[in-house]
């Protein structure tokens, strides 16, 4: 796969794409915002995250040093120019998205209009309708404003070397509307989170008993299981206080409810007033009920806040920080929510396995059960405990990929081809109030969301087994996105071609698709920190590596007893060796058994042969 590589290939992709001949007909060039789809919040955030994500998560992709910056990734930005150049005219791409989606006042707006589509089309969305913050807004602005300001941190000192008094003006100007963007889409999250309550006889819970009682039990000891096992989430609930959210009814003891993200603000969503700036908190129209799709997105986002580079460089304000809390306390209750639906009776069958996944609105696609892994994940993973819940979620990524006509062909007319292209709908309850249609999100991103799932899930396992089998899946899906890569035309070897994979679709595409390219990038960034992770140990090979060592290190000593360290020159320096190479392996054995268990076999070959050398002295042979 060569993920670094793949990058810089997209990135070379990119500028070449993007950076273009102004339109009025100079030299001078200009950055080409949108693709595919008109520009605004959202395609324009992705599109520039392409650039800025892989710089961040990467130490060797960077660029805001000059003198740091390698040649691999210098050839491959060359279009905005040289080592200088090309942290100038980044920084100032992020600062026109940063200026160029504001309202009439000047606030940051998180709309993305153009990945709205119109249920009937004889009707014209109106423009509040496209204007209207949505969720993904929220988080796409998140890792934008945090790769964002670390580009920018990396790039002061240059600057300040360079002595431009109107760059490090131009610089810490950016820096203040990224924060100001930041805090607007933290406050965003805030206010869009939602927790749905409905009783059992109704139709949501109707749907969520079916989906939850696996082994066919009464439904009213379905309610009280549900109720016992979400005890714990119920008292985190009562917790949430800043925004929207709560327990919303969830305490009364016949209830059952979901909880996530909904597409936008909710309805009738509190103002947060204890924030140094409210301007960007608009009236909330969206349902209040979660929608997994924005919910995978929010966690997603919610994760970058507390990254280890984030709290290492101090990138938050104390407001940030103090906002961010909340949102982890979301983020945590959320993701046992869904492990503990997705897991529920712990028996020999779980409702995720049941694929596909049904929502409580009566919805049935293998997409849903991919989202519903995305949020389980680091639960199974970490609070769960141990490889068999890992291993059964795995199971579950490699029959997705089967069912997504991935890894097996596609039956003519096949359903599955639905999810690749138009994509998934999900249906934008509330913006009809808005004085227009009602509208729907599409979500295209299967296969390569299946990619990240996939990696995720193997950078989480111990068993050697399980993570191989789970990459060499990984390797048929990236095979089946490179198949999917646009060949021809200014947006070569950017996504996204389906034509090229699925023949019966009849659409053919120019531009390139940003919302699928950034989240090819996306899975990049995971197999290139995958590389670099320590490999998986085997227990098996753990404990007979220890007990190689045992041997080895009892022999070691009896040769030292025997006085070979006293011996000649040559034979006391042998044995001095050995035991280097032992207590090498000794130190190692835990991170890397399969290299001490090598090293183990050496000592102690080099340890017969110390021995036998020594019989053979004494015989006179």
């Amino acid at each position: 796969m060569q993920p670094r590589q793949q990058l810089l290939d997209i990135w070379k992709a990119q500028v070449a794409y993007s950076w273009r001949p102004a339109e009025d007909g100079g030299k001078r060039r200009v950055w080409h915002w949108g693709g595919r789809n008109d520009s605004d919040a959202v395609g324009d955030a992705q599109q520039l995250l392409c650039l800025l994500f892989p710089a961040q998560e990467l130490p060797e992709l960077r660029y805001a040093d000059p003198d740091a910056t390698s040649d691999p990734v210098l050839d491959a930005l060359a279009g905005l120019g040289d080592a200088v150049e090309i942290p100038i005219r980044i920084m100032r791409v992020v600062g026109d998205y940063m200026e160029r989606h504001v309202d009439d006042e000047g606030v940051p707006v998180y709309s993305g209009g153009s990945n709205m589509h119109r249920v009937d089309r004889s009707q014209e969305a109106s423009p509040e309708q496209r204007a209207i913050d949505v969720t993904e807004g929220f988080a796409l602005a998140i890792p934008l404003c945090l790769t964002a300001l670390t580009f920018l941190a990396d790039f002061s000192p240059t600057v300040k070397r360079m002595g431009r008094k109107d760059l490090i003006e131009e610089l810490d100007q950016i820096e203040q509307i990224v924060h100001r963007r930041l805090l607007g889409a933290i406050t965003g999250l805030l206010r869009s989170f939602a927790v749905s309550t409905f009783d059992a006889d109704d139709d949501f819970g109707r749907q969520l008993i079916a989906l939850i009682n696996v082994d066919g039990q009464p439904d009213r000891k379905i309610v009280r299981r549900f109720r016992e096992e979400s005890e714990e989430i119920i008292a985190s609930l009562r917790n949430i206080t800043v925004g929207s959210g709560g327990t919303a009814g969830v305490e009364a003891p016949t209830k059952l409810f979901e909880i996530g993200w909904s597409w936008s603000v909710v309805e009738q969503a509190p103002d947060i007033l204890d924030v140094s700036d409210t301007s960007t908190q608009r009236t909330g129209r969206a349902e209040d009920a979660p929608y997994l799709y924005f919910t995978v997105v929010a966690l997603e986002a919610i994760t970058t806040l507390f990254s280890p580079r984030v709290m290492r460089r101090n990138l938050l304000t104390e407001e940030e920080q103090r906002l961010g809390q909340s949102l982890q306390l979301r983020m945590d209750v959320t993701r046992r929510y869904w492990a503990m639906v997705a897991s529920f009776g712990g028996g020999s069958k779980w409702p995720l396995e049941d694929v596909p996944w049904r929502t409580t609105d009566g919805l049935e696609y293998d997409y849903y059960s991919l989202l519903v892994c995305a949020v389980a994940t680091d639960t199974f993973g970490a609070s769960r405990g141990g490889d068999d819940d890992l291993i059964r979620l795995g199971d579950v990524l490699v029959e997705l990929a089967n069912r997504g006509r991935i890894t097996r062909r596609p039956l003519t007319e096949d359903r599955a081809i639905e999810m690749h292209f138009p994509g998934v709908k999900a249906e934008l309850a509330g913006i009809e109030k808005l004085q227009g249609p009602a509208m729907v999100w599409n979500m295209v991103d299967f296969a390569p969301l299946l990619l990240k799932r996939l990696y995720h899930a193997a950078g989480l396992l111990v068993t050697i087994e399980s993570r191989a089998e789970l990459l060499e899946v990984a390797d048929l899906v990236w095979d089946h996105l490179a198949r999917r890569r646009i060949r021809d035309g200014e947006a070569s070897r950017l996504w996204d071609q389906p034509k090229q994979v699925y023949g019966e679709l009849r659409h053919w595409f120019g531009d390139p698709s940003w919302h699928f390219t950034i989240r090819v990038v996306e899975a990049m960034v995971l197999a290139a920190q995958f590389a670099t992770s320590e490999p998986a140990r085997s227990r098996n090979l753990e404990n007979l590596a220890h007990e190689l060592l045992v041997e080895a290190e009892h022999i070691y000593d009896q040769e030292l007893l025997r006085g070979s360290a006293n011996a000649g020159p040559a034979l006391a320096q042998e044995i001095r060796s050995v035991g280097l190479t032992i207590r090498h392996a000794k130190d190692v054995v835990d991170e890397r058994p399969g290299t001490a268990f090598s090293l183990g076999v050496k000592a102690l070959i080099d340890l017969d042969r110390l021995i036998a050398a020594g019989r053979d002295a004494e015989t006179g042979v």
